[in-house]
């Protein structure tokens, strides 16, 4: 389906033809002034470049070509002016907006295709690495973020018919497999153990082969190298290790899919470390016998910099002098894996900002080995970090790491407080289901609505605010609009017949027909805070509408139908950008 945009754009081509202009330079673009206009023709400048002709004359010659300019046998516009010093500025015919906020509604993707508005050299295939969970540890808030982001990333690719293919990647190997098989080993739990054991039994782990100063406790080296020992079994597939090992795997990643569940995000896959494990020690060898890798201080690595490096570069280090992996070396095996089992055109990269180092290092050295083809995108989204109040990493109250389930019950308690202080009548609906929506809606959309690369301090009481850019008021929004629905008994909508838009529902329909755009640009910036920006400003602006009219008593009829319009319009876009974002909608609030 054409957009109006589209439709607008394609009559440009054909007038400036006419007129012997150049039709490259026919298309409008989103005014930078709404309060002056709709959309703007910009490119009077480079045509009087061309020609030799003052900017201010150009916009006054095309403003009268397109003036006139019809599309379904509709006048484009009610307003074409020239304004100095060379811009036409044009308004857009209601009748129009209407028409065209009528053919979204009448489709079920609202006209929106990926292969209508996505560049020609789109990827077919992309593969997305987020989560980062570790194998026997629980998520922590560090996680929240990542995961969030991954997720909505994956959905916004689907949304515009982009195939995906995601990786949570593990952390399941090396030295920490190792201490907690012998810390089940020395607590006789070798063969019946859950979860919440399992969160136990590393830090006890840790804390034995490391040693505290600060608690007087010093290292206890039997038990260390014993770890060390089972580390080696393990990656030789000895036994019982092995076995121990797959069984902690298999609980963890158990309890992973119910955490993860609880947030709506879902992985493909849940490989790790441990997949690529037999393929390390051979890609490293033949780095080295290609002249790839070379001895550096007893270590084997590969150089990554480039001429325009502004700051320094360290070599990808992918063998220890001891002869042991890095992660650089899982990292690399990693993409090899990919290559050789996947068929994709992006890699996308959700991982803690502090990590661009290391996988700028990795991507540079993949494709100097020839992992992978010189063209192949690799996109490393940079996130910032979740704070608390004091501008430091989040905490618990004790001062440890604050646990992912902590927090999403944290949301989902202060939630239902709200409910019950409220005294909101919920139809006997299950209130605990309802504040869970509340909550996890608060903890996404609080973290989604601040752009990836962003650092942001984490306020769970301004996140269940029910007014400004929270989740619960776009929520609260959509069961508005709902109820609506409701009382009004809408089984369909009829087609609007001549009526006059107002200036908010001529601006609500003008951003409605800019969601296509809203999508594209989230694309291309890897930032789906875009989204959230967009679905509160028109959220905001509907509420504003709904609070000067009268939609329910509204007694002229063909009023009213253009009044059930924007309840549809908003509705529909906001749940569609709402299943973008992964964040599920009460029917109640």
């Amino acid at each position: 389906m054409n957009s109006i945009i589209s439709k607008i754009n394609i009559e440009l081509k054909r007038v400036f033809k006419e007129h012997g202009y150049d039709d490259t330079y026919a298309f409008i673009s989103i005014s930078n002034r709404p309060e002056l206009a709709d959309y703007q023709i910009n490119s009077c400048f480079n045509i009087a470049k061309l020609i030799k002709k003052n900017p201010i004359e150009v916009a006054n010659d095309v403003a009268e070509l397109v003036k006139d300019l019809k599309v379904d046998n509709i006048n484009a516009f009610v307003k074409c002016e020239a304004c100095p010093p060379g811009f036409v500025n044009l308004i857009l015919n209601d009748k129009l907006l209407i028409l065209s906020v009528e053919d979204m509604l009448s489709d079920i993707a609202l006209g929106i295709a990926g292969k209508d508005i996505l560049p020609v050299d789109a990827p077919k295939c992309i593969l997305l690495d987020y989560g980062g969970a570790n194998v026997a540890k629980p998520l922590h808030v560090g996680h929240l973020r990542v995961a969030v982001i991954g997720e909505a990333l994956k959905r916004l690719y689907n949304r515009l018919g982009i195939k995906t293919i995601s990786d949570v990647h593990l952390g399941d190997f090396g030295l920490q497999m190792g201490l907690v098989i012998e810390e089940l080993k020395d607590e006789n739990m070798v063969d019946s153990f859950s979860i919440t054991d399992l969160e136990t039994i590393y830090p006890k782990a840790s804390l034995r082969a490391k040693g505290d100063k600060n608690k007087n406790i010093e290292p206890d080296l039997e038990f260390n190298d014993r770890a060390h020992e089972a580390t080696k079994k393990l990656q030789n597939n000895i036994e019982p290790e092995t076995t121990i090992w797959k069984k902690i795997l298999k609980v963890s990643i158990d309890d992973l899919k119910i955490r993860y569940g609880e947030l709506n995000v879902f992985f493909d896959y849940y490989y790790g470390e441990s997949t690529v494990k037999d393929i390390m020690g051979p890609m490293v060898d033949t780095m080295i016998k290609k002249g790839i890798a070379y001895e550096s201080e007893g270590a084997y690595v590969i150089d990554v910099k480039e001429d325009t490096d502004k700051k320094e570069m360290p070599p990808c280090i992918v063998r220890k002098s001891d002869g042991a992996v890095l992660y650089a070396t899982s990292d690399l095996a990693t993409i090899m894996f990919r290559e050789e089992n996947f068929d994709v055109d992006e890699y996308v990269y959700v991982v803690d900002k502090r990590q661009n180092l290391h996988l700028t290092q990795c991507f540079r050295a993949s494709k100097k080995a020839g992992l992978l083809k010189k063209d192949k995108v690799f996109h490393h989204v940079e996130v910032g970090t979740m704070n608390g109040k004091d501008g430091k990493a989040l905490k618990s109250r004790d001062g440890g790491v604050f646990k992912l389930e902590t927090l999403i019950k944290d949301a989902k308690d202060k939630a239902l407080n709200q409910l019950k202080d409220n005294n909101r009548d919920l139809n006997g609906l299950d209130e605990n289901d309802i504040a869970k929506k509340i909550g996890i809606a608060a903890l996404k959309y609080g973290d989604l609505s601040n752009s990836p690369t962003r650092d942001y301090i984490f306020d769970l009481e301004k996140f269940l605010s029910f007014q400004g850019n929270t989740g619960p008021y776009i929520l609260y929004t959509l069961v508005r609009i709902k109820s609506i629905f409701e009382k009004i008994g809408i089984s369909k909508i009829d087609k609007v017949n001549d009526v006059k838009c107002d200036a908010i529902v001529h601006n609500i329909f003008l951003k409605a027909i800019k969601y296509g755009d809203i999508l594209l640009d989230a694309y291309k910036n890897y930032d789906t805070s875009i989204i959230c920006k967009y679905i509160y400003e028109l959220s905001d602006d509907f509420n504003s509408f709904y609070h000067e009219h009268s939609i329910i008593n509204e007694t002229d009829e063909h009023k009213k139908l253009l009044y059930i319009v924007v309840c549809s319009i908003v509705d529909r876009i906001v749940r569609d950008a709402l299943s973008i974002l992964a964040i599920e909608i009460p029917d109640k609030m």
